[in-house]
């Protein structure tokens, strides 16, 4: 059924359009023409194909108009010859004034209009909407025909052309009041006639300009290319038939009226070549090459100087006049009045003095750094005004005032103390031009860092050794590159106290330092491992899918400016010569100190005070001798030199107690009769555990203290180590690694060596560098044997350790024998009835070099012959019988590529052996 409805539904709106026309002819009142659209689009008369354009056409005509708009920007780039007389004239950079108003041109295809006035002239062509309410209601749109009328339905017709819209508009109303009783009639445009204009001239492309009639010859020169720099852009002539209009667009640039005229189909722009010109520089708010108006004698100085906008300040300036003579030569002049400038001429601003009276400024650790006047913060006091105008843990011990000298005019700094002047009563009173600086805790510990520590002892410092550009912005310090160009070049005591200090603490802190400066490149290479990020410049970081958002890239960035700021504090870039200027008031402060170093202190500084910035003292401070080094002058030779004295804060008063710079602390620890460290006693111990231990003390001591033995412990298979015994093995294995190196270097020169032998000794020396000791003593750990020889009792150090193995029941067999394995424990059974159980030799076994290694770390050579041999050697549990490799037929080389497998055997062994113990 649905088949037919379709039909019926066209079939009833085509009667209803044949009612709609019928009654518009015969009927007054009129219908909606959106209803007549709606009704007619139902009716599918007025559907339109759907344009389609295709992706590469679009993609075309995109980069048509980046092309344009690039050529465009090329254009105005390039310097005309005007600019570069007046830019060689002047040696400045000045640009001609306005011509970049044509640097963005408009689409081809984009309606130029603006807000459409009541003197818009009405032309053939133009199409007005008119609009009835009231008594009748409709809407038309209706052009102005050829012969200048608009022609409404039951309306007489009306010449509108070249009347203005307003006027247009007042005349319809007129005759609807007088033909349509209680209705009002409104007009407005709907579209505008299309008109051609000719340009000509000066313009990068003139010819025909086909654009609506509301365009202005603004718009028509930006459709035409622009002006050219040659040309003009207030002499710029309209030809109207027989009438001239001018264009002057600096009336539009300065914000003047009278700057564009409305244009006719018809019209002529043409824009003639520039005319006179002068220019502004120097000192002013738009330094350029200015045209003067067509027939102008000149411009007054006052009018020139109004042109670039006036000078950048108020006052202060002398004026130069560029004037040129009969044979070129330029002469200036100083302007005095208000005389003219002339076509060529210029006018150039300087200031008399670019100086500033008055001024102080706060720099450093302060909440509110910045410029002052001298007049509100005449002295220290007032300029910082309370300490609560500091940072958090500020440092009150040194301030500097970075000051220009009177005579010399060079800049200087003045210590100061910030303690002293904001509770000790002192103060300085500040000129003009002062840099007032404090410091915070973090400057201080820069001081004591290791990079400052190795500038101080080696007096170098170069950006060469970092690996590329982005360490070195991320790491570099100019401070301490100028720090050690001045060590290099000097060769006083000046850095005497630092000198001292940092060599003090280097050997103790070297490795410290070491690994904190590996966790600070650990961190800034896993934070900015993409170093482009930040910077945005690589082609990674703009072709990469995941971009970091913009808190995550400001997250980074304070953390990298933090990271920077630990490496080298902005204060010391800030003022030249800052950091060799604090190290010269520095003084150490060592021994039983919570925070140990050097810190700038003035003359006279207090010892309570200085205690007090360095953490205080520690709880083991023997303050009854606090040792203080101080530097002072004697008044007859003038001489510096050291007084020792020895303080005890029982019966003095450290506040009394003063210190100069290049002096030094040094608090003793009281004496304590127990070791540092501790002593870890494990296995068969009844309380094992670690225990601290008194200077002296024995192991037999120490045994009775962890309740003796268990009833399984085996004290002859004791394992006693030592930190200090540790050490010497690893240096002794690292220097034989090193002999081995050596004799495998001259080897190789000898003989014709292969590569495969060649790389056998590097391995084993590798082997060898990388192997772990554990710094095992032979000791007596058994405490009825202690008790009976106490000289074997051994006295213990903190670091020690001793494990006690249970009592084990077997033998082990290790090296070249047909199968290695341990072998249960028979008293009186021989090293010889031990191999046998073991299947005897290999063929590669040395015979003749068999050892045993004993429990307690003892070996001891066994001679196997069955005439006056070790049979019947008495082998206690737990010993481990070893029989060597003969190499005696290999040469040199091959025998070191065998020493390889040898020492992992044997570290195998030693592995198994550690296990059985512990079992």
């Amino acid at each position: 059924m649905g088949t037919y409805i379709r039909p019926l539904k066209k079939i009833l709106y085509f009667f209803c359009l044949l009612f709609v026309f019928f009654a518009q002819s015969v009927s007054a009142q009129y219908l909606d023409d959106s209803l007549v659209e709606s009704l007619k689009k139902k009716a599918g008369t007025t559907s339109r194909p759907t344009e389609i354009t295709s992706p590469l056409d679009k993609g075309r005509e995109q980069q048509a108009l980046y092309d344009r708009s690039d050529l465009q920007s090329l254009r105005y780039e390039e310097l005309s010859r005007l600019e570069e007389d007046f830019q060689a004239r002047l040696s400045s950079e000045i640009r001609q004034f306005g011509y970049k108003l044509f640097e963005q041109i408009p689409q081809e295809n984009e309606v130029i209009t603006g807000a459409v006035s009541d003197n818009y002239i009405l032309g053939v062509g133009d199409e007005l909407v008119i609009n009835f309410q009231g008594s009748k209601t409709n809407s038309y749109s209706v052009k102005v025909d050829r012969n200048g009328r608009l022609v409404i339905p039951d309306l007489r017709p009306l010449t509108v052309v070249g009347r203005p819209l307003g006027e247009a508009r007042r005349m319809l109303q007129e005759v609807v009041a007088d033909t349509m009783i209680g209705t009002e009639v409104d007009v407005s445009l709907a579209s505008f006639r299309m008109i051609s204009v000719i340009v000509a001239g000066e313009v990068f492309e003139p010819g025909v300009v086909r654009t609506t009639s509301l365009s202005s010859g603004l718009e028509v020169l930006l459709l035409s290319g622009g002006v050219k720099k040659t040309g003009s852009l207030r002499n710029i002539k309209v030809y109207r038939g027989k009438e001239v209009y001018n264009i002057d667009l600096y009336n539009l640039l300065l914000g003047q009226n009278g700057a564009d005229i409305s244009l006719m189909d018809g019209d002529r722009i043409v824009v003639p070549v520039i005319g006179a010109t002068i220019a502004v520089d120097g000192d002013v708010v738009r330094p350029g090459i200015y045209e003067l108006r067509d027939g102008s004698d000149g411009v007054s100085f006052k009018d020139a100087l109004a042109l670039a906008g006036g000078t950048i300040r108020p006052r202060g300036y002398s004026f130069s006049h560029v004037q040129m003579d009969v044979n070129g030569r330029q002469a200036f002049h100083e302007i005095t009045g208000n005389p003219k400038l002339k076509s060529s001429e210029a006018l150039i601003a300087s200031l008399k003095e670019n100086s500033q009276l008055g001024r102080v400024e706060l720099l450093g650790h302060v909440k509110a750094p910045g410029v002052r006047s001298l007049a509100s913060a005449p002295t220290l006091k007032k300029m910082l005004g309370s300490l609560d105008n500091l940072e958090d843990d500020p440092y009150l011990l040194f301030g500097a005032i970075d000051r220009v000298d009177e005579t010399t005019r060079s800049r200087r700094l003045i210590e100061f103390s910030p303690r002293k002047v904001m509770l000790g009563g002192e103060d300085f009173a500040l000129k003009d031009r002062d840099r007032v600086i404090f410091f915070g805790r973090k400057d201080i510990a820069f001081l004591i860092s290791e990079k400052v520590r190795n500038v101080i002892l080696s007096g170098e410092y170069s950006d060469e050794e970092f690996k590329d550009e982005e360490e070195k912005r991320q790491k570099y310090c100019q401070p301490l590159e100028n720090l050690a160009r001045i060590i290099a070049d000097s060769q006083s005591e000046r850095f005497a106290t630092a000198v001292r200090a940092v060599f003090v603490r280097k050997g103790a802190e070297e490795e410290k330092s070491r690994d904190r400066e590996k966790l600070v490149d650990g961190e800034l290479r896993a934070q900015y491992a993409d170093k482009d990020m930040l910077a945005g410049a690589s082609d990674k970081a703009r072709t990469s899918e995941v971009v970091p958002s913009r808190a995550t890239q400001e997250q980074m960035e304070k953390e990298y400016e933090e990271t920077r700021e630990r490496l080298c504090p902005a204060v010391f870039s800030e003022t030249q010569n800052l950091l060799p200027f604090m190290l010269e008031y520095v003084v150490s402060v060592d021994g039983a100190i919570r925070q140990p170093g050097v810190y700038p202190v003035v003359k006279k500084t207090s010892l309570d005070a200085l205690l007090s910035v360095s953490g205080g003292l520690s709880n083991d401070a023997n303050t009854s001798r606090i040792e203080v080094a101080n530097y002072v002058i004697e008044d007859s030779s003038k001489q510096f030199f050291i007084n020792w004295d020895y303080v005890n804060s029982a019966n003095q008063d450290l506040a009394k107690v003063l210190i100069n710079p290049g002096g030094g602390v040094r608090v003793s620890s009281l004496f304590s009769n127990f070791e540092p460290g501790a002593v870890l006693l494990s296995g068969e111990f009844r309380e094992p555990g670690v225990y601290t231990i008194r200077k002296g003390e024995k192991l037999s001591d120490l045994i009775v203290r962890a309740g003796g033995f268990t009833d399984q412990a085996y004290p002859y298979g004791a394992i006693f180590t030592r930190k200090r015994v540790k050490e010497i093995q690893q240096a002794q294995l690292k220097q034989a690694a090193q002999s081995l190196q050596s004799a495998m270097v001259s080897a190789s020169v000898k003989k014709n060596v292969d590569a495969d032998s060649l790389m056998a000794a590097q391995t084993l020396t590798d082997q060898l560098t990388s192997a772990e000791v554990i710094g095992r003593v032979v000791i007596e750990a058994d405490p009825v044997k202690l008790l009976l020889d106490p000289s074997k009792d051994i006295v213990l150090e903190a670091g020690d350790a001793l494990y006690v193995p249970k009592r084990p029941n077997f033998i082990v067999t290790v090296g070249d024998v047909l199968n290695p394995s341990a072998l249960q424990f028979v008293p009186g059974k021989g090293v010889a009835q031990y191999l046998d159980e073991v299947g005897g030799f290999t063929r590669s076994a040395d015979e003749d070099r068999v050892y045993i290694v004993y429990p307690n770390g003892v070996a001891r050579p066994v001679n196997l012959s069955s005439w006056g041999g070790d049979n019947d050697l008495s082998v206690p549990p737990g010993t481990a019988i070893v029989v060597p490799t003969d190499f005696s037929p290999y040469d040199t080389l091959t025998l070191v590529k065998e020493i390889g497998s040898i020492v992992s055997s044997l570290a195998v062994s030693a592995a198994s052996l550690a296990v059985i113990f512990t079992n």
